[in-house]
């Protein structure tokens, strides 16, 4: 336990040094960064390669969305504080909105990271949206993946249009398909290939799949 308080404490210093030699720099005016650059930054758009310990979600005290476009590598990655949480977040604690009945992904939150491209992470991410693949040996969550989203242990994202796989795979909404021993999500539109499926039609084994009557 102390090895891991000793090792959280190590990645938040940085992540607080890289965003203060940031914000020092950047905070007037974002600026683009092209080729190679560490993250998190207060970097407006990323070209390239972004390399860190966490990705620049981690800032999130700025009004603007920050942008990452081709490689962005996070090792070892958020994923590592989501395992503390892991026995005590719900799927149901994770979308609920207290002020409303509705399921549907809330977007009134400004993003505090998009990624366009291919996320590369250790232990996983945690962040808003991903344009492109997101892979990783352990778990990721997010808001918004459009592509592909394959980590070995877990999947929870609000919206997936695309191709959520591993052991389990939760989403509030699933446009695609979802592979996986375990697969959930409140609204389908497409198939679930796995040991036990669950959508808003019905609960079934091996492949399920559902695709609601669009509205006239």
């Amino acid at each position: 336990m102390k090895k891991v308080s000793i090792l959280i404490f190590i990645m938040c210093s940085v992540a607080f040094l890289f965003s203060q030699v940031d914000s020092i720099q950047f905070d007037k005016k974002a600026k683009n960064r092209y080729v190679f650059w560490l993250i998190p930054s207060d970097a407006n758009n990323i070209y390239g390669i972004a390399f860190g310990l966490v990705g620049s979600e981690a800032i999130c005290n700025k009004p603007y969305t920050k942008y990452s476009h081709g490689l962005n590598l996070q090792i070892p990655g958020q994923g590592f504080f989501q395992t503390l949480y892991f026995n005590k977040l719900t799927f149901i604690d994770f979308f609920k909105n207290k002020s409303s009945d509705s399921i549907k992904p809330n977007d009134t939150l400004p993003k505090r990271a998009i990624h366009n491209g291919v996320l590369i992470s250790l232990l996983g991410t945690f962040t808003d949206q991903v344009n492109g693949v997101s892979f990783s040996l352990w778990m990721s969550m997010g808001k918004k993946i459009n592509g592909l989203s394959c980590n070995l242990i877990w999947n929870l994202y609000e919206q997936i249009n695309g191709v959520s796989v591993g052991i389990i795979n939760h989403s509030l909404e699933t446009n695609g398909l979802q592979i996986g021993l375990i697969n959930k999500t409140k609204r389908l539109n497409g198939f679930q290939i796995g040991l036990w499926n669950k959508n808003e039609k019905r609960s079934f084994p091996l492949i399920n799949w559902y695709f609601p009557k669009q509205k006239p």
